[in-house]
């Protein structure tokens, strides 16, 4: 193996916190990072996507961008499909080789076996359990092909190896291997590429940067100086710029993470405001009046620098525009003679940060009062997490990227939405709902982020969280397993708490979570647990008169609470 690639992986071992896996798996694991990172720039778990084990058609790994979410599994995607009114898709797979030696053959056997995997029919060859819930994945796609947006779904294909870049023959190998995949006429477009160690090499290190744009912005002026604000300009920007330099990442996906601070999701077209919005995009005369139209985009910026009229901008969050961003990104094709109100600010802290987003969110309809405690009992959760100290450090993501430019293991970084996920799984009795993020942050009875939480708690339900992923994340545990951890969790805890539930009272509620963490962090026995668990999980789904596969039945309250019930008594 080439000694540059050998000093990534060694850093990309110790970044991910994988010191159990082996070298072919580490390789697989590494591989699925740089690619996927393409098409996906905000943090993920590759150990996640990796495939593994026999029976994988040559696919190391894979993954699903739905609307600029990237989904490891068919719960994922098929949660992002049902909730999506429309869908612009990429399908990423990956087969990765150590060897310093690439070969043709691989190409050809790669594209023979995605012609099952991405066919209608069920696949004839004997494939894994990840590549048969690839292929549903798929299904659940084109069953809703409805929604699919222009130019979508698209198929990345990348063959990852430790050799020199393609000579002319891989290259022809490799088209002929996009000819055979567009004969299923199942995507918009197919792009299949070898991938050397130089240009792997150069995917890792651009996976290590935080995001950075460049764009010309002749049509601005700065705003007088503001108390708090290093900077601010606003003007006008050509439509397609924005899109194509601010809004879309390398691989062509949505940056949606840019969208974080803003309190609503993309409400898709069939809104009234946003349908508006494609109309006048879709009319040759309206759309020349779009600037006049439209209340434009806010950015908040960390840092902003000017050289004439080329501007380069990182750390940033697009605090007001959501809607707009969405559809223009939906009819990036008909934006000729489209512009766009833009408004760049550069803070100098975080309390002049939180004005601006709360000042801009307010134009929406969402009383001042939910924005003002949304954002506080995010601020304790954040300043809790911060009173850890090794090995108990974890770090709560409140503001996308927040993180980028510190010495932190990412690995130990929780978002908000795993946040949720744990703390509605181990306190909320939740766990059967726990891939449904959107909607139990939606349900008033679940009382996620409520100001009268508990920061502890959340801590508490983050560092389970971290220890069963650990666990997966070394194949401590079998990934086929990986559908239950929600209920892992929440029976490792109600172990821990001999069945207790989280007490109201705040004193109460930190010398519960006090005995909880003094356990959970006591990894050994977490292991012993859930190994045991998943012993008596593998018996019940055999034993299930419904047939149905694991990931749907961890998704019934039935099943769950069944297992909850027998995980208790465990030894």
């Amino acid at each position: 193996m080439n000694e540059i690639i050998r000093e990534r992986i060694a850093a990309f071992r110790e970044k991910a916190e994988l010191p159990e896996l082996d070298d072919a798996k580490l390789f697989e694991a590494f591989a699925a990072h740089c690619v996927l990172h393409q098409f996906h720039e905000d943090e993920f778990n590759a150990g996640q996507h990796r495939t593994g084990g026999g029976n994988d058609l040559g696919v190391d790994a894979w993954g699903i961008v739905v609307n600029g979410d990237l989904y490891s599994d068919l719960d994922g995607v098929k949660g992002a499909v049902e909730s999506s009114r429309e869908m612009n898709v990429v399908v990423i797979v990956v087969q990765a080789k150590q060897s310093a030696n690439y070969e043709g053959k691989v190409v050809a056997d790669l594209a023979d076996n995605l012609r099952q995997i991405c066919g209608r029919a069920p696949i004839a060859y004997t494939a894994s359990p990840e590549i048969r819930e690839l292929h549903e994945a798929l299904g659940l796609v084109y069953d809703h092909h409805q929604k699919l947006t222009e130019n979508s779904p698209r198929l990345e294909a990348r063959y990852v190896h430790c050799g020199e870049e393609a000579n002319a023959d891989l290259e022809r190998k490799c088209r002929s291997a996009e000819d055979a995949l567009d004969e299923l006429g199942r995507f918009h477009s197919i792009r299949f590429e070898a991938v050397g160690w130089r240009r792997l090499s150069q995917l890792y290190q651009r996976s290590q940067r935080k995001i950075n744009v460049a764009f010309e912005w002749p049509s601005k002026v700065a705003i007088p100086a503001i108390a708090g604000v290093k900077e601010a300009w606003m003007g006008t920007i050509p439509a397609s710029v924005f899109v194509e330099r601010l809004l879309v990442d390398e691989g062509g996906s949505i940056r949606k993470f840019l969208f974080e601070d803003n309190i609503r999701d993309f409400q898709g077209e069939s809104n009234e405001v946003n349908s508006g919005i494609a109309e006048t995009l879709a009319d040759p005369a309206r759309r020349k009046r779009f600037v006049v139209l439209n209340n434009g985009i806010t950015v908040l910026a960390r840092s902003f620098d000017i050289s004439g009229s080329e501007c380069h901008m990182s750390d940033f969050q697009i605090v007001n525009g959501c809607q707009t961003g969405h559809v223009l990104f939906a009819h990036r094709e008909q934006l000729a003679d489209v512009h766009l109100k833009l408004t760049v600010i550069e803070t100098e802290d975080e309390v002049m940060s939180d004005a601006i987003t709360v000042a801009t969110n307010r134009q929406t309809q969402i009383p001042a009062e939910d924005l003002r405690s949304n954002r506080q009992i995010h601020r304790e959760i954040e300043e809790f997490f911060q009173t850890g100290h090794a090995p108990r450090d974890l770090y709560y993501e409140r503001r996308s990227g927040q993180y980028d430019a510190r010495s932190v293991t990412m690995t130990r970084v929780v978002k908000q939405n795993q946040l949720v996920q744990a703390y509605a799984s181990v306190f909320r009795g939740q766990a059967h709902e726990a891939t449904r993020p959107a909607k139990l942050r939606r349900d008033p009875a679940v009382r996620i982020f409520h100001p009268e939480g508990h920061a502890v708690a959340y801590y508490t339900a983050a560092s389970i969280w971290y220890q069963v992923e650990w666990l997966f994340r070394n194949n401590r545990v079998e990934g086929r397993w990986r559908p239950a951890r929600f209920m892992l969790m929440a029976a490792v805890v109600a172990r821990f708490s001999g069945g207790a539930a989280l007490p109201a009272g705040r004193a109460k509620a930190e010398r519960f979570c006090e005995g909880l963490l003094a356990q959970i962090w006591n990894r050994d026995e977490v292991e012993r647990l859930v190994s045991l668990m998943v012993g008596r999980l593998e018996a019940m789904a055999e034993a299930d008169p419904s047939t149905q596969r694991l990931s749907d039945l961890v998704r019934t309250k039935g099943f769950t609470e069944r297992f909850l019930k027998e995980a208790a008594g465990v030894e």
